[in-house]
C-alpha cells in the first residue's frame, strides 16, 4: 500500500488537509473507491473557485463535526446542490472542552502533566459520541454522491471518523494509523489557518503544548482504538453494539464504497 499517492491530498485556497479516502486496500482483497469519501479541515474560508471544485468532486453532502459555537464563529458557505448536516462529535453543552488549539487557556495548560495529554484524553473520550458517528454512517448509506466530513483542523474528530469508516471497510489498522498521521503533511497550512484567526491568547502558551495540539501523533489515535478494544473487545463489536450498524448496513457500505483490485 502506497499511502503517498499524490492524488490523495487535494489543494484548495481556502481550506487544507482536504483528502480522498480512496485507494486503501482491505484485508479481503478489495480497495476503497476513489472520489466517494473526502475529509478536510475548516471550510469557512472557501472562495468561489474552491466551492466549484468541491462540487466538481461530486460532493453532495457535507457532515460538519464541529460544535455550535465553532459553526457560529467559522460558518461554512452554502453551496448549491450540497446538503449540509450538523453532526457535532463534541457538543458544546457548557462544559470545559478542549477540541482544538483555539480552545486552549493558560489555566488548562498549567494543569497538564505532558504536552500531548489533552489529545490523548480527548481521543479516549471521543468513543462516547456514537450518535454523531451513526449519523455520518447514515449519510454514507443514503447519499448517491460523494460525502465530505470535517472539523476545524481535519485531524482529531475528523481523524476518528475516518478511522471508523476505514475500519468498517476492513482497511488494516496500520494503514488507518498512517492515514491519521498523513495530516502532518498539512501542518504548515494548519498553522497558517490558526494564525488567520483570533489567536493572540495562543502566543503566550507553552509552545510544546500548542505544537502537540497541532500535530497528529500515533498515541492519539491509538488511545481511541485502545479505549474501544478495552470496552468492547474490538472495533467490530463497537460498530454493532455502540454505533448500531447492522450486518446488512455494513454490507451495503462495502457495496457502495469498495471495489475489487
Amino acid at each position: 500500500m502506497n499511502i503517498q499517492q499524490t492524488n490523495r491530498l487535494i489543494e484548495f485556497t481556502g481550506t487544507f488537509n482536504f483528502r480522498d479516502l480512496g485507494g486503501y486496500e482491505t484485508t479481503d482483497g478489495r480497495k476503497v473507491k476513489w472520489g466517494k469519501v473526502f475529509r478536510s479541515g475548516n471550510l469557512s474560508m472557501l472562495d468561489e473557485q474552491d466551492m466549484r471544485q468541491v462540487q466538481q468532486l461530486g460532493v453532495t453532502a457535507i457532515c460538519d463535526l464541529r460544535a455550535e459555537d465553532e459553526l457560529e464563529r467559522f460558518p461554512t458557505p452554502l453551496m448549491e446542490f450540497i446538503q449540509s448536516y450538523h453532526v457535532p462529535v463534541i457538543p458544546n453543552n457548557g462544559d470545559e472542552e478542549y477540541r482544538q488549539a483555539l480552545d486552549l487557556t493558560e489555566e488548562f495548560v498549567a494543569r497538564l502533566s505532558k504536552p500531548g495529554d489533552v489529545l490523548t484524553q480527548l481521543n479516549e473520550k471521543m468513543t462516547v459520541y456514537t450518535t454523531a458517528y451513526r449519523k455520518v454512517f447514515d449519510v454514507l448509506l443514503e447519499e448517491e454522491g460523494a460525502v465530505l466530513f470535517h472539523c476545524m483542523a481535519g485531524k482529531d474528530r475528523t481523524g476518528v471518523m475516518a478511522a471508523l469508516i476505514l475500519s468498517v471497510l476492513n482497511v488494516p489498522r496500520d494503514i488507518i494509523v498512517e492515514d491519521y498521521l498523513y495530516t502532518n503533511r498539512s501542518s504548515d497550512r494548519l498553522k497558517k489557518s490558526l494564525a488567520s484567526h483570533d489567536h493572540e491568547h495562543i502566543k503566550v502558551l507553552d509552545a510544546k503544548v500548542v505544537e502537540a495540539m497541532l500535530e497528529a501523533r500515533m498515541e492519539y489515535i491509538e488511545a481511541f482504538f485502545t479505549k474501544i478494544d478495552r470496552d468492547y473487545g474490538n472495533v467490530y463489536n463497537y460498530m454493532a453494539k455502540a454505533i448500531g450498524l447492522s450486518e446488512a448496513e455494513i454490507q451495503l457500505l462495502h457495496e457502495k464504497l469498495l471495489e475489487r483490485l
